[in-house]
């Protein structure tokens, strides 16, 4: 994958000079990591819906079809976990086909789902209620709610709360939408995503490095078929 120059720039800050070096380069590898880490989430959440779509069209084709799926899944992760690692146990794989049948338009995962990690995927694809699973994925997004946030607001009912009150939800104050890379580079699914060891076998800049590096090797994932 080669990272654009608009990737990393806007008409505004593409030529822009503060005199001080150090401070644009730096500048201009936080935006550089910033969005590679984005390329990497994308593409890591699209597998997954990929993944999930294809699970669940191989379990159409089984003569019983609840039986057959979970020996399917029991079988497909312990071969991908020897190859790939935990992040496709059973567990996560049955997360990976509800993932898929909670939102079998590609259009919701292509333009939100892949926006968010999928830490925040999975709490959002348990709401039960489609309206609100829509309005969870988009208000996310825009207010950048912490995984403990999003839950917390999910178990005490924000979205019921704000249609019964008429109200809006809470707008936090305006910042530049951005992403905790050093959290970000220590989710071990994102590690083993990008064929990485678990992170307690790294030290934290190194890491940091390390995932960046590889995201380099990564081809988007398109999900046409």
């Amino acid at each position: 994958m080669l990272i654009q120059m608009k990737d990393i720039t806007t008409p505004q800050n593409a030529t822009s000079k503060t005199g001080d070096l150090l401070g644009d380069i730096r500048a201009i590898l936080a935006r550089a990591r910033l969005h590679a880490a984005k390329v990497v989430n994308s593409d890591m959440v699209a597998a997954y819906w990929l993944i999930g779509r294809r699970i669940v069209e191989e379990e159409q084709g089984g003569a019983d079809k609840a039986k057959y799926g979970e020996q399917l899944l029991q079988n497909l992760s312990k071969k991908l976990e020897t190859e790939f690692g935990n992040g496709f146990s059973y567990a996560n794989l049955r997360n990976m086909r509800q993932f898929y049948r909670t939102y079998p338009d590609e259009k919701i995962c292509y333009t939100l789902c892949i926006n968010l990690p999928w830490s925040h995927n999975r709490l959002i694809m348990r709401v039960e209620d489609p309206a609100a699973r829509e309005w969870y994925l988009r208000e996310t997004i825009e207010q950048q709610w912490s995984v403990r946030q999003l839950e917390r607001n999910i178990q005490s009912f924000y979205y019921q709360r704000m249609l019964s009150s008429g109200e809006s939800a809470v707008q936090a104050p305006a910042k530049e939408k951005t992403m905790d890379i050093r959290q970000f580079v220590k989710d071990p699914y994102v590690l083993e995503f990008v064929g990485l060891p678990p992170f307690p076998q790294h030290r934290e800049k190194p890491l940091e490095d390390a995932v960046i590096d590889n995201i380099q090797e990564s081809v988007p994932i398109k999900m046409k078929r």
